[in-house]
């Protein structure tokens, strides 16, 4: 049987480091017996590039702490003619004032491609736009006119070329990877000892994953609470 492999882009992890749930992670890597790996572009997002920048170098030492401990790994098998092949496909999809947007960044789409190569893995990703360019692309044109408030022109023949590429991807989010964390009590020690003090903290972990950058609706909030509390 393969080893079992998670890849994390660079915004879960950020979403958990600014909520202060980084420290799941470690222990999430022990109950699911695997790796967990991140890939050249996203260490320079989550890393390298931070380290530059006074207000990030924090954050980013805190990811570098979960590399040395052994928590996260660099994936170095990234395929990378793949990737790009991939990134020029999605990113000349869409037109906006007749010029390509680009949608997809190198850290996500080496996330995704790699994951495809190895067998009984999955990508964490909490951007919008990935996700829903591989598992409901009719959407895209909607989204980015939202997005940008003008009249996006769609090639439906590279959208389907790009969606039908990487179908078989599975895509979690870090809200799905903190709720586990709560139904397996990592959680446990921050319930207040008050009246509903389950509900308040499921509400303010998952809270505060969407406002560090989750990309969760707040009925989907509510759907996990709901689950959550049973």
């Amino acid at each position: 049987m393969s080893e079992k492999k998670l890849f994390f882009d660079a915004g879960p992890i950020i979403t958990l480091v600014m909520s202060r749930l980084s420290w799941i992670l470690p222990k999430l890597k022990e109950q699911f017996n695997g790796e967990f790996y991140i890939t050249p572009a996203v260490k320079y997002e989550l890393i390298d590039r931070p380290l530059t920048i006074s207000r990030f170098q924090f954050e980013a030492l805190q990811v570098l702490k979960l590399i040395r401990d052994g928590t996260l790994k660099i994936y170095d098998k990234v395929p990378q003619q793949q990737a790009t092949r991939l990134k020029n496909l999605a990113n000349s999809s869409f037109k906006l004032n007749n010029k390509s947007v680009d949608l997809i960044q190198a850290g996500e789409i080496e996330s995704v491609t790699s994951s495809l190569q190895e067998e009984d893995s999955a990508v964490v990703m909490d951007e919008r736009t990935l996700r829903l360019f591989i598992e409901n692309n009719k959407e895209m044109k909607s989204l980015l006119e939202r997005r940008f408030k003008r009249t996006v022109s769609a090639n439906s023949v590279k959208m389907n070329q790009f969606s039908q590429q990487l179908k078989d991807v599975k895509i979690i989010r870090s809200i799905e990877l903190i709720a586990l964390a709560y139904k397996l009590g990592f959680l446990k020690n921050y319930v207040p000892k008050k009246k509903n003090g389950n509900k308040l903290l499921i509400n303010s972990i998952l809270w505060a994953a969407k406002y560090n950058g989750c990309a969760v609706t707040p009925h989907e909030i509510e759907e996990i609470k709901n689950y959550l509390i049973k």
